[in-house]
């Protein structure tokens, strides 16, 4: 047993994939996964920050200055106004990136509650939120990922953030599959138009209300046409072969399916038979050559949470050795 006076501190942070748009929900709606980002801040004397990574799609993470988590935890330390900070993340994720699951807004949150403990205030999630925006443009995962649970949000030219929740219920079982191609969120941005017919927006917003409305009701009442989306979903499926087959797949038990976020994976909602939805979604990719993975979960009610970890010196000093693996340290004093 280790020395309790040498013992150092850490802090672990575990936040959720989500899964944003929802269908008709575009830009305005997110839901919690249980499937998780873990990160574990080491406080260290050098100075600057260095990350190491293991999870999926590890070739797709940035482990220099670029890298969200550590962009994040930076920035909350300053707008927190604490010293920078020093140490080192690992980081492990089964969150793929690209994938429309939500990898950067876990990344985002995480890194701001690091950031956060490491100074040592207290901040209100609608700052957090805030802080999120200007990191991604938008929270809707970010949200999702703080909270827990389905999560709407109101944030864009706004003077402040207004979030509501709901818990989702365990009786539905959220199939996600996921193809082996990545859709960039630049790239989806992209194939959206500029403006829309009004009859193309009107259809949209009755589902969004519905959606909301029966979710927030604690009903539920889920069907495919709920998630039928015409503001996104059309453009976005030409993106990946086999997506709008998957938008089109209807079956016993089934209640929606949707594009997760911008893409590439696409999220069904199930009260039975999602190991079949599973099999036939994940077959629909395969046939167009794709190879893809299948999950079923539920959604995670409770959202990120932070907190300290002990850490025993000779593994302390054993990151001290090793931090430098991933070349120089990102911040710090100069």
């Amino acid at each position: 047993m280790s020395d309790a006076k040498h013992e150092k501190t850490g802090w672990r942070v575990k936040a959720p994939a989500t899964s944003a748009n929802l269908g008709s929900a575009f830009d305005c709606g997110g839901l919690a996964l249980r499937v998780y980002l873990d990160a574990l801040f080491i406080p260290l004397e050098a100075a600057g920050l260095t990350l190491a990574y293991e999870g999926k799609t590890a070739s797709r993470i940035p482990l220099d200055g670029s890298n969200l988590l550590l962009r994040s935890l930076a920035l909350a330390a300053q707008r927190c106004g604490a010293p920078p900070p020093a140490g080192h993340v690992l980081v492990e994720s089964q969150i793929p990136v690209g994938a429309g699951l939500g990898s950067s807004a876990a990344a985002v949150v995480a890194g701001l509650l690091l950031g956060v403990h490491w100074s040592g205030k207290e901040v209100v999630p609608d700052q957090l939120l805030r802080w999120a925006e200007e990191i991604e443009g938008h929270i809707d995962n970010a949200a999702a990922a703080l909270h827990g649970g389905l999560v709407f949000a109101l944030c864009n030219n706004t003077p402040r953030v207004v979030t509501l929740k709901a818990d989702f219920p365990e009786e539905i079982k959220l199939v996600l599959v996921t193809p082996s191609i990545a859709v960039p969120t630049h790239e989806a941005r992209r194939v959206l138009p500029g403006s829309y017919a009004r009859q193309d927006v009107l259809h949209t917003l009755q589902r969004t209300a519905l959606l909301a409305s029966t979710c927030f009701s604690g009903r539920f009442d889920l069907f495919p046409e709920l998630f039928d989306d015409r503001l996104h979903q059309p453009y976005r499926k030409a993106l990946v072969p086999g997506m709008a087959r998957c938008l089109e797949y209807r079956r016993e038990g089934l209640m929606g399916v949707a594009i997760s976020g911008s893409g590439s994976s696409v999220i069904a909602f199930a009260r039975d038979h999602q190991d079949q939805i599973a099999h036939d979604l994940k077959k629909i990719f395969v046939d167009e050559g794709l190879q893809a993975e299948a999950l079923v979960t539920f959604a995670d009610n409770h959202g990120a949470a932070v907190a300290g970890e002990p850490l025993a010196p000779d593994y302390v000093a054993a990151i001290e050795k090793s931090r430098f693996r991933h070349g120089q340290p990102v911040g710090g004093k100069k």
